[in-house]
């Protein structure tokens, strides 16, 4: 180990003229199961699946082993953290229903618990002190306008460190980021593109446009702009992708200012893993020059196995919250206890019903947001014949919301995964 301190738009979706600007580069990734490869340009293709989604509810951890300490690059002032309310554990009396991102309870992901300034002593086991008050630049001279390289040796966790780039190009396999802030404005291309084999790592790391501090709209007390434009097209980034195998484990990080995150679903016996983040304001929502997706896009199909769980994904946009936009089979996917608000169809598992094994349960679908169409695309999430579930899904509306489809006495009422509307009783389908 070394320690370094300091998608395609489906046509069924009814959005016509909607199209993601891809960057000119192959974007590619075998793909497992059945031991076919594959290479595509402009979509990545992912795995299929065959292992069982581990508890839903567990957080994501790093080996308690690990240790990190700060390395020899010159120091730099840290940019300016986004608004944030005083970092604070949930308090007992907070719960899902009750709390909303960035309302002082410490609930849900928001700016006071997720980013390289929220970064705790040993997060995720690393051995390594909370945020020190400052981060190091990765090397002199970096700018938004140029892309920059780096690379690790296998297993190095890198921590504390700033990039500043048109596109940070990683090489190094199984790296761990934790408590590092990459910044850009690349609109046409990735902010961050991975080359690993197996692993990539980020915790308590911000992604984020260059050219602001906090999101436009964004005064620290919602969980997203409620208004477009957010951060305009040519100064955002559209980006996070995995250009080889490395399965993601995502936690704690705060992103924003953009278009998606493209990265490996997952393998058999080693699920991609999502938990605690705060994916928030996407860019340029006044226009459709972006295909919106938090989570995504994964737009093939044949992807799989993923654990989503206690996000906040909130934003306006045309498109998905969790963007599985394929016709290819989706497998052992669990979307868990996680705070939804905003997009087109908030959830897509999939544009043909053959969804396999997925579970949705604890998810709080809250009207905070305007939305264009309904939290799930297509009634598909896989079915109880197809060993999926769907339980205690609620919605949570508020006087003053921007999701007029609901009223606040739908407050705390079951969302079903059929035709949209509140009910009194969970679904049992």
């Amino acid at each position: 180990m070394i320690i370094v301190g300091g998608g395609r738009m489906s046509g069924t979706e009814g959005r016509p003229g909607l199209h993601r600007r891809r960057p000119a580069r192959a974007w590619w990734i075998g793909l497992g199961g059945a031991g076919a490869a594959v290479v595509t340009v402009a979509a990545v293709l992912f795995a299929t699946a065959g292992s069982t989604p581990p508890d839903a509810a567990a957080r994501s951890t790093g080996p308690a082993s690990l240790s990190a300490s700060p390395g020899p690059t010159a120091s730099a002032p840290a940019p300016t953290a986004a608004p944030a309310t005083p970092s604070a554990s949930p308090p007992a009396g907070a719960t899902a229903m009750r709390a909303r991102p960035n309302d002082g309870s410490g609930y849900w992901p928001d700016f006071s618990n997720t980013g390289y300034p929220r970064t705790p002593a040993n997060a995720g086991g690393l051995g390594k002190v909370g945020y020190p008050g400052h981060l190091t630049d990765y090397t002199t001279g970096m700018s938004a306008t140029r892309p920059l390289r780096v690379e690790y040796p296998d297993n190095s966790v890198v921590a504390f460190q700033r990039f500043l780039s048109l596109k940070v190009s990683i090489y190094g396999d199984n790296l761990t980021f934790v408590g590092c802030l990459f910044e850009g404005a690349d609109p046409n291309d990735n902010l961050v593109q991975i080359y690993s084999e197996h692993t990539i790592t980020f915790r308590y790391s911000t992604f984020k446009p260059s050219a602001y501090a906090t999101p436009p709209g964004n005064d620290g007390t919602v969980s997203s702009a409620h208004a477009p434009p957010g951060t305009p097209f040519d100064k955002s980034w559209q980006l996070v992708t995995t250009m080889k195998e490395a399965v993601a484990v995502m936690d704690h990080n705060d992103i924003w200012g953009n278009a998606g995150l493209e990265m490996v679903t997952g393998f058999a016996g080693r699920p991609s893993r999502w938990t605690n983040n705060y994916i928030h304001d996407l860019a340029d929502t006044a226009r459709d020059v972006y295909h919106h997706d938090g989570i995504g896009p994964q737009s093939e199909g044949n992807g799989g196995p993923m654990v989503i769980d206690h996000n906040t994904i909130a934003s306006l946009g045309n498109t998905n919250g969790l963007a599985l936009q394929g016709d290819g089979v989706y497998d052992r996917i669990a979307f868990t206890n996680n705070y939804v608000s905003g997009w087109g169809y908030a959830v897509s598992i999939g544009v043909k019903d053959n969804a396999t094994n997925i579970t949705v349960t604890g998810n709080v679908f809250s009207a905070e947001l305007s939305q264009l169409y309904g939290f799930l695309y297509g009634d598909i999430w896989g079915g109880r014949q197809r060993g999926s579930t769907w339980r205690d899904n609620r919605l949570q509306v508020r006087a003053g919301d921007g999701n007029k489809r609901y009223a606040p006495a739908d407050d705390g009422r079951f969302l079903w995964p059929s035709g949209g509307g509140a009910h009194a009783t969970d679904y049992t389908g």
